[in-house]
């Protein structure tokens, strides 16, 4: 696979960050210097290693760019060697006269997923051929070039004409609009999204034919195709910042879980940052212990790519069935092996979270130090404050708690995305094995959950340990052989669940029909997002084609393409009970009786 290099200014990192995250979900392999400088190479022998790796460059044009030696350097050395540069537009500037030769893609007056589109199909023309992990929108011609400040577009090269699904009257008035437009038409069928039912095979498209017994609702002939924005969270749309994020909290089987989305963030800590922590540490034990934090460096950009779950608080003695040392109902159970807790997490249908997983969910895009912030505050947590009984308690802070405390106990504590806890009261266990330095490879064996000898690290800090090691870098770790570490009273844990489709939809797709229905609808449109609740603000789990058939059980109003209120069809598609809009569908045929849904049970009606 062809590798593609992002040259950047340092302004640009966190638009550098979200392009690298989308084109990495679509399959490119990506070098980013955000992520790939190994460590202890120096940094002109890492990129001089990635410019030659690399197949292709993209180059982020700013200001600030174009003013930077490094970016130059960059892509000359590609046009010297011949290699193929893609220039994107992010702010206008004063652009290198040899930059200004080459076709551009315009992030900066384009929607973003409309730009993304453009550049598949620019890299596809240059013969990096990916994979869209959603449905492309259509090209625009609304924005073009203008003559200054702006490089200038150049014809794309003449490709042979895939077969086309437009009549032959329609081509001819596109003929007129231009050569852009026309490859733009060429292109769309090839994009098209393919639904893959659970057999792996692909879903064919139904057979048109002609509606009998009409029913009294009559839908558009002609609806428009929807084109709706990734939700942000989701692959496609990564978070960019802490604040930008709302909660969203769920419960299964009776334990509030959090969803932690889709970003990237900073793992470990600067030198710095450790340099702080030490100074924070003397302060605490009278001493500086610099094996404590050195564990946290280098620095690392880490992505997580899929939206996971994760318990708002610690696990409880209730949920656990059992107590530790603390015998409060809702005190986090302690004295826990790692094996006890990651088994404990299986029974519920789920894991412990990744030492990377933990971190994210604690700092977030933001790399907080602390879950609320970057300065400590004693009144957020519970730590060897001065009710503790160790000589290292703090004196300046006062919670009353001698050890543990109730789990939730610290609300203004909460991390950004809802969790509590996340610093201080337990250690807590998270799959990972224990290594160091950094950087965290989810792949080099560390996630292995057979080796039960491994050291496994712990996060978070603990009731009677200092301040520096509740920030949310902060490791410890402890194996499963080392008897005397293995059910203590530090140690708590909490559990991570997979994102799986239909998990927000779960509490409301059936509550939210407001009218039992008995029809069947045909896909009217190229493609159609099937989503988990009656809206465009749901996430969209699935996509059918034109002229597929599908079976309504309900319908509700919600959210349309334009945000009007429209009609929304409840139907069941490949084991899922998901939502459609009226704006892409036409009803066919009545179906007496009543269908049932996926999974079993019917809506209404059912004898």
């Amino acid at each position: 696979m062809a590798r593609i290099f992002i040259s950047y200014s340092r302004k640009d990192e966190a638009f550098g960050r979200r392009l690298a995250t989308s084109l990495s979900q679509m399959g490119a392999d990506v070098w980013i210097d955000l992520e790939d400088i190994p460590v202890g190479m120096k940094w002109s022998s890492a990129i001089q290693e990635g410019l030659d790796t690399a197949n292709i460059l993209i180059v982020i044009i700013s200001p600030e760019s174009m003013a930077s030696r490094n970016v130059e350097d960059e892509w000359q050395y590609y046009l010297d060697n011949r290699k193929p540069v893609i220039p994107i537009l992010l702010r206008p500037a004063k652009i290198h006269f040899q930059l200004s030769r080459i076709q551009y893609i315009d992030f900066q007056r384009q929607d973003y997923d409309l730009a993304l589109r453009q550049l598949f199909a620019e890299l596809s023309r240059k013969g990096v051929h990916l994979t869209p992990t959603m449905p492309m929108p259509a090209p625009s011609t609304a924005y073009l070039p203008t003559p200054h400040q702006y490089p200038q577009p150049v014809a794309p090269r003449s490709q042979p004409r895939a077969r086309s699904l437009w009549p032959i009257a329609v081509g001819l008035v596109i003929a007129l609009v231009g050569i852009f437009c026309a490859l733009a038409v060429v292109i769309i069928p090839n994009l098209r999204p393919v639904s893959t039912p659970a057999n792996g095979g692909t879903v064919a498209a139904a057979p048109t034919t002609a509606p009998t017994n009409p029913p009294a609702i009559q839908a558009t002939d002609t609806p428009p195709l929807v084109n709706t924005p990734i939700p942000l969270g989701w692959p496609g749309n990564p978070v960019l910042t802490n604040a930008s994020w709302s909660s969203v909290t769920q419960s299964f089987n009776g334990i509030d879980m959090v969803l932690v989305p889709v970003g990237c963030f900073t793992m470990g800590s600067t030198q710095e940052q450790v340099n702080a922590a030490l100074d924070q540490q003397e302060q605490g034990l009278g001493q500086r212990t610099p094996a404590l934090p050195e564990d946290e460096t280098p620095t690392t950009l880490f992505c997580i790519d899929k939206p996971f779950w994760l318990d708002r608080t610690e696990v409880t003695n209730r949920q656990f069935g059992s107590y530790g040392v603390f015998p409060g109902e809702n005190d986090p159970r302690t004295n826990v092996t790692w094996y006890d807790a990651e088994l404990h997490c299986e029974a519920w249908g789920g894991r412990l979270p990744t030492e990377a997983e933990w971190e994210y969910a604690a700092r977030g895009p933001d790399n907080l130090l602390y879950p609320w912030g970057n300065q400590f505050d004693g009144s957020r947590l519970n730590y060897c404050d001065a009710s503790c009984e160790f000589n290292w308690r703090d004196t300046a802070y006062n919670d009353g708690f001698a050890k543990v405390a109730p789990v939730g106990s610290y609300p203004s504590g909460a991390s950004w995305v809802g969790a509590l806890d996340m610093a201080g009261n337990v250690w807590e266990w998270t799959s990972s094995i224990y290594r160091f330095p950094y950087p965290y490879r989810a792949d080099d064996g560390r996630e292995n959950l057979g080796d039960i000898n491994a050291k496994r690290t712990l996060r978070g800090g603990t009731w009677n340990w200092i301040a520096s090691e509740t920030r949310t870098t902060a490791r410890d770790d402890y194996a499963e052989s080392q008897q005397a570490y293995t059910s203590s009273d530090w140690y708590g844990f909490r559990c991570a669940r997979d994102f799986q489709a239909g998990d927000i939809a779960s509490t409301s797709v059936t509550a939210a029909i407001s009218q039992n229905v008995a029809f069947t609808v045909r896909v009217t449109s190229d493609y159609a997002n099937l989503r988990t609740g009656p809206g465009t603000n749901y996430p969209a789990t699935a996509t059918a084609l034109k002229n597929e058939t599908l079976t309504a059980a309900g319908q509700a109003s919600g959210e349309g393409t334009n945000g009007e209120s429209v009609t929304w069809y409840l139907v069941a598609y490949n084991q899922q009970n998901v939502w459609i809009s009226q704006e892409v569908v036409q009803i066919t045929t009545n179906i007496p009786p009543p269908p049932t849904l996926a999974g079993g049970g019917c809506i209404d009606n059912c004898s």
